[in-house]
């Protein structure tokens, strides 16, 4: 057994003592151990242990067995979730590979349980802090880790997530980089202490040279649309252009010959084969849908008797590479527009977020977690447009994080010496020094 075995298995023996008891730790370990994988990093009896299911079940003994803080928050989209599972529910029992659209819906219930888990027993901005650094742990690891590879390699070699995790290939790892950035520098914000903001910004800064490193065009298109979304809202626009444009003089240089390359083939993506396969892809989840109304092909419904039957090549057999075609040949176009009405109003409570929160001092905090999410949320759906990750888990937790934070701020303005509206005259909060009289 070998150290990292034993530190996995020391920090087992904590939670077992510690989530009976506070079961949010046991909801936020669960993050970690879903979206890091950090398991998978040992070599001996832990990478294949059951972590996440024995800290499941501690964390299910803690609801039962504790009477702290227990309401399910979310809202609208909460619900939206609701039926979007119920509906997959509907289409895995139509699927064209039961067996295995089962397997995969277990997966997503797992996923969709926890985060309803954490709308139940986070309640505080703690609460939203320790789940954001929970989220930028797990990810920012592979994002120094790999900055650092990069740099040492002079970016000959890809870089890659961890083995036997969803973020595994190079592309789905450089997307969830990109959206974990934002969250970064959210905590930047935050934070007090000198030597911390000093990390953060490092670790921004390796980041992103990960996601060079992982030479991934889908991230770099997704890094260019968050961009555009800070420099319309930024007010320091010159300070905003003068970082970009340093990024692009000093990091884009020193990559290979083989990375530019690379780049390029967005320009010219008509002659790249592996374009042409997604365009075919992306018509065989579309035919699906349709000759499948309503239910869609069911998870996992890729194999040679659908290629065969919907696809224009029936010899070429292809995931649909794309979050969207993903859920619309799986979930037909009820699905589909469940999924895509879900983002929609987690969009919309980020927003709330910013205007309730916009001029209130003690909750500048709130106002930049809901602009920092939206930004992670650009980079999702732009970099996420090329890939299988409909159902990854990272992004529903953000969704977690963006719904406690909008009760606390809800709560606070309940709690205040002086009641305040919470709907303000054309979307403007009061000044914070009329909130006493």
């Amino acid at each position: 057994m070998g150290l990292r075995d034993l530190l996995l298995f020391g920090v087992l023996a904590l939670l077992v003592v510690k989530v009976p008891t506070k079961p949010y730790i046991g909801a936020l370990a669960w993050v970690v151990f879903g979206v890091m994988v950090p398991h998978r990093l040992a070599y001996g009896p832990a990478n294949d242990f059951q972590f996440a299911q024995v800290i499941a079940i501690l964390t299910v003994i803690g609801l039962f067995l504790t009477k702290d803080h227990r309401q399910l928050k979310g809202g609208a989209p909460a619900v939206v979730l609701a039926v979007l599972l119920a509906w997959m529910c509907l289409t895995t029992v139509f699927s064209m590979n039961t067996t295995a659209s089962l397997d995969y819906l277990i997966r997503v219930v797992k996923t969709f349980a926890m985060t309803w888990v954490l709308l139940t027993v986070l309640h505080t901005r703690r609460h939203v802090d320790l789940l954001i650094w929970a989220l930028v742990l797990s990810l920012g690891f592979y994002g120094i880790k790999g900055g650092l590879f990069t740099i040492t390699t002079l970016g000959q070699f890809r870089v890659n997530g961890p083995e036997g995790s969803v973020i595994e290939g190079n592309n789905s790892l450089a997307v969830g980089l990109v959206t974990v950035i934002p969250l970064m520098f959210y905590l930047h914000q935050e934070a007090r202490e000198k030597w911390l903001r000093l990390a953060l910004k490092g670790a921004m800064g390796l980041t992103s040279i990960s996601v060079l490193g992982s030479y991934s065009r889908g991230a770099l298109l997704a890094i260019f649309a968050m961009g555009c979304l800070l420099w319309l809202r930024g007010r320091q626009k010159v300070t905003l252009f003068v970082v970009g444009l340093l990024f692009v003089l000093v990091a884009i240089p020193f990559m290979p010959a083989q990375w530019l390359d690379r780049m390029n083939t967005i320009q010219t993506y008509e002659e790249d084969a592996s374009s042409a396969y997604r365009l075919i892809a992306w018509e065989t989840a579309y035919n699906i849908a349709k000759g499948r109304f309503p239910v869609g092909g069911g998870f996992e419904w890729q194999g040679a008797e659908a290629t065969a039957q919907y696809s224009p090549d029936p010899n070429l057999v292809m995931v649909p590479h794309s979050i969207y075609f993903e859920v619309l040949g799986t979930q037909g176009f009820i699905g589909l527009g469940l999924y895509l009405l879900f983002w929609c109003l987690v969009w919309w409570q980020c927003g709330w977020l910013r205007t309730r929160a916009k001029g209130v001092e003690e909750l500048q905090w709130a106002h930049t977690l809901g602009s920092m999410v939206q930004v992670g949320m650009i980079g999702y759906a732009v970099g996420g447009a090329f890939l299988n990750i409909a159902f990854w888990e990272f992004p529903f937790y953000l969704f977690a994080a963006v719904a406690t934070a909008r009760h606390a701020v809800m709560k606070q303005f309940s709690t205040a010496p002086a009641k305040v509206p919470l709907s303000f005259p054309m979307g403007s909060p009061p000044d914070p020094q009329q909130r006493g009289q």
